[in-house]
């Protein structure tokens, strides 16, 4: 496998993304790239939008065989229109199906991850719009397709694609939406790597769900000897 995705590659969680330890927190896009390589990684990670920005450290780990690799972040949301601030957390699974040598590739994830959240409810009565803060569940399910490309011995950069559908539920109520993201991971050295994407697609903010088009930005290393 190329050096350079041993520093970029890093699940997302945001991300987490998955090239930045990803995992399903909520206000960030949902970026898994298709390769993974063994050891393990933490990232800082932050993203945003239309319904709040979020914070968060998050770390990811693969086994020596790299045929699959989990992650996951906490860290703090602030939500826009009077929401306020609360705890973020996220959680992935993720499944590398193309070759480890390859430039491109394609992969599988599933993930967990929620948060307060400021629904909007209607007033049976008064028909009034009305406000409340409540927990949401973000649960995605989705695949990636992605292409890299190395810059010497130790430096590369790779784009991937993630369509997913996020299912949402809390408060007595579910729904869910589909969306896609696009990311890219650049290789800055044998173990710094530097993560940015977007994500758009249905909107769900009526669930707490995400809303308009979000970004991401994250930074990881990739501990041991490279």
């Amino acid at each position: 496998m190329n050096r350079f995705c041993r520093a970029a590659c890093v699940s997302v969680l945001t991300v987490a993304w998955s090239s930045s330890a990803a995992a399903q927190l909520p206000n960030a896009p949902i970026l898994q790239n298709v390769w993974a390589n063994p050891g393990m990684v933490g990232a800082f990670n932050m993203g945003g939008g239309s319904g709040g920005s979020v914070y968060a450290g998050a770390g990811s780990w693969t086994p020596s065989s790299g045929r699959f690799q989990v992650s996951g972040g906490l860290g703090a949301q602030v939500l826009t229109n009077g929401g306020g601030s609360n705890f973020a957390y996220g959680a992935r699974l993720a499944l590398p199906l193309g070759g480890a040598g390859s430039s491109f590739g394609f992969g599988a994830f599933a993930g967990v991850g929620g948060g307060g959240a400021k629904r909007t409810v209607v007033d049976s009565i008064t028909r009034d719009t009305l406000a409340s803060n409540a927990t949401t569940t973000l649960i995605p399910v989705g695949g990636s397709v992605g292409w890299r490309r190395s810059i010497g011995s130790s430096h590369g950069f790779s784009i991937y694609a993630t369509p997913s559908y996020v299912f949402l539920t809390g408060g007595g109520t579910s729904g869910g939406v589909f969306r896609a993201g696009l990311g890219a991971d650049v290789g800055i050295t044998q173990s710094i790597g530097l993560t940015g994407g977007v994500e758009f697609g249905q909107t769900k903010s009526s669930l707490g769900g995400p809303s308009g088009t979000m970004y991401g930005l994250g930074v990881s290393y990739a501990f041991g000897q490279r």
